[in-house]
């Protein structure tokens, strides 16, 4: 097996001010030497996405594995800029309502207004909480910042379990049509020969 860089790139327009949007990012992947010899074959040493589905669609099919394996790579940068990077308006309204639903169907337990409480009043588990480690335990809160904290502390914990999934889950509870994203994005790749 030998190791390849690769460039990909991804461009997903440009912003009110009339700066451009993208993602790019440089991987390794392992090859064959099957697939080296067919790479070595094109002659370049900058080898683009274009080269390689020619040389596919020529009938030789020797990269098509690579091609897949890149693509593959491609849609989840493509996917993490959507799902992490992006400004979604909507985030927190979809949040809420898919963890009504996951409450609703068991998949996720509900945090219980008396759990955040018993959280604040220990310090130790204050100090281990990254949202509530801002908080001052010997500040006396009233109803309505309690109710306050307790919603922003169940939406991040939520968001935090979310996060734990695959791509599809979590634009699922955010809100984003992952498959328009990938549409809207056509792979692209550069492989970078020595």
């Amino acid at each position: 097996m030998t190791k390849i860089t690769v460039k990909l790139d991804a461009f997903y327009g440009y912003g009110c001010g009339g700066c451009s949007y993208g993602s790019n990012k440089i991987i390794e992947v392992e090859i064959s030497e099957k697939e080296l010899d067919a790479l070595k074959g094109i002659g370049e040493k900058e080898i683009s996405t274009e080269d390689v589905v020619e040389l596919i669609e020529n009938g030789d099919t020797s990269l098509e594995p690579l091609h897949e394996k890149l693509e593959k790579a491609f849609y989840n940068m493509v996917d993490e800029y959507w799902l992490f990077e992006a400004y979604n308006e909507f985030l927190y309204e979809s949040l809420y309502d898919s963890m009504q639903k996951d409450i609703e169907n068991g998949e996720y337990p509900p945090v219980s207004f008396e759990e955040l409480v018993k959280l604040l009043e220990d310090e130790e588990d204050l100090d281990e909480n990254d949202f509530l480690s801002d908080f001052d335990a010997e500040y006396c809160y009233n109803e309505d910042d309690l109710k306050e904290t307790y919603n922003e502390y169940i939406n991040d914990k939520y968001y935090g379990w979310v996060r734990e999934h695959d791509h599809e889950f979590i634009a699922d509870r955010v809100g984003l049509d992952i498959n328009a994203c990938r549409d809207d994005n056509e792979v692209n790749y550069i492989i970078m020969m020595e």
